[in-house]
């Protein structure tokens, strides 16, 4: 792998990158390859012609189905694997969250361990025995734990002991598989806050998920991945956007019902644990304040989101979406998107969504309701497809929403 200047501004450089991968019908077919010097193997591209360049500062995004070689790319950027062709160049220290704790020698105990994947990050001893306490702390581990071989720990405790040693270092670029949706809600939380003090100290963040309210929420640029290549790369919303209407052409094709995808993805969604925020009730009010599911199209009406807080204090927001029942999301929210600071309250609040003179058309729609972190990113509690609610409209126009516009014909 080629290593050259990498300009401050630009701390990760790729330039035609390449990963092809022999694979094997059968084992012996590798002696037989070295014996009668011809192959016996297929080549399989994991990734092909590959070339970008990341600003420093940038939250970058990598989207793409299973197997279209987001965690290979990941993996060369932060030097686990070497590509077949190209060149990658990285400025700075590199740290990657992938496949937390898989590096752990069972037989290890944690404490060892952590000694042992902090020197491959490149620490030295002193530096190790310095953060060592606040290693454990973030882990939340104890001391008779950590002596403990890590093959007696549950997979929560890997993952947890896995990020704490992966982002115990300050580095100049931090690459991100997937690692928001392992965990309880508690250290979902944990881990989005320090992730979010990466990303505020100015440090480059390679984020990949198969979540797309977190992609463009965190992300500045994006890259879509299909069959190795670059299918699609520039500004988020135009990427996301991209690969949303190739998904709902895919599922089209398959013969599956159409759908939009909603604001957040099946990984997004809440552990089974209580959430310090959750949602009580939601109901629809008219002009003159009373609750109702029949509405005509061009009136007032307001939503209203009650929510229990179980933390007093906790801050969070709040997010709401209009689907109509064939799956089309006509509209959405979140207070974090329209700039308000995060909602901090004790025992219940009441939120109003008011939407004056709504220009839906005649249809059947239901309400999504998200309650979210104080960063607009992690779900808190969420109530899918609720408060079914129909809209009538008194014009023969078709469609979703009512336009305004007029005509001017010109005849000769």
């Amino acid at each position: 792998m080629k290593t050259t200047f990498v300009p401050e501004e630009y701390p990760v450089v790729l330039r035609d990158v390449s990963k092809v991968y022999r694979l094997y019908a059968k084992p012996v077919d590798r002696m037989k390859e070295l014996l009668l010097r011809r192959p016996f193997h297929r080549e399989f591209w994991a990734l092909k012609d590959i070339g970008f360049t990341l600003k420093r500062s940038e939250t970058f995004g990598v989207i793409g189905e299973n197997g279209a070689g987001k965690s290979t790319l990941l993996k060369i950027i932060a030097g686990t694997i070497l590509p077949t062709s190209g060149s990658v160049e990285v400025k700075g220290k590199v740290s990657a969250l992938l496949e937390l704790g898989a590096a752990f020698h069972p037989d290890l105990s944690g404490r060892e361990n952590v000694f042992m994947q902090a020197a491959i990050l490149g620490l030295s001893q002193r530096e190790i025995e310095e953060r060592y306490k606040d290693i454990v702390e973030f882990s939340e581990l104890d001391e008779a734990t950590m002596e403990r071989p890590v093959k007696t720990y549950s997979s929560g405790m890997f993952v947890r002991l896995g990020f704490a040693i992966a982002t115990c270092v300050s580095p100049e670029v931090l690459v991100v598989d997937e690692a928001l949706s392992v965990g309880d809600i508690h250290f979902q939380k944990k881990s989005l806050d320090r992730i979010m003090g990466f990303r505020k100290a100015g440090k480059t963040i390679l984020f990949c998920s198969h979540n797309m309210y977190q992609v463009r929420s965190l992300c500045q640029r994006a890259l879509w991945l299909k069959d190795g290549q670059m299918q699609a790369f520039g500004p988020t919303e135009d990427v996301v956007a991209e690969y949303e209407a190739y998904q709902r052409k895919k599922e089209k094709e398959a013969g599956e019902e159409e759908r939009s995808i909603s604001i957040v993805e099946p990984e997004a969604k809440p552990a089974t644990q209580a959430p310090p925020v959750k949602i009580i009730d939601i109901y629809i009010v008219d002009s003159k304040g009373n609750r109702c599911n029949r509405l005509i199209s061009h009136e007032d009406f307001i939503i209203v989101i009650e929510v229990q807080v179980l933390e007093p204090d906790r801050p969070f927001h709040l997010g709401a979406v209009i689907q109509r029942d064939d799956g089309i999301n006509v509209f959405v929210t979140t207070t974090k998107q329209q700039g308000y600071d995060p909602v901090v309250g004790r025992e219940v609040v009441t939120a109003h969504l008011s939407l004056p003179q709504l220009a839906l058309l005649s249809g059947d729609y239901s309400l999504f309701i998200y309650v979210l972190d104080d960063h607009g990113i992690q779900v808190l509690d969420m109530a899918e497809g609720v408060y079914p609610f129909s809209i009538r409209a008194a014009t023969s126009e078709m469609g979703i929403v009512a336009l305004k516009h007029k005509w001017h014909i010109k005849t000769l």
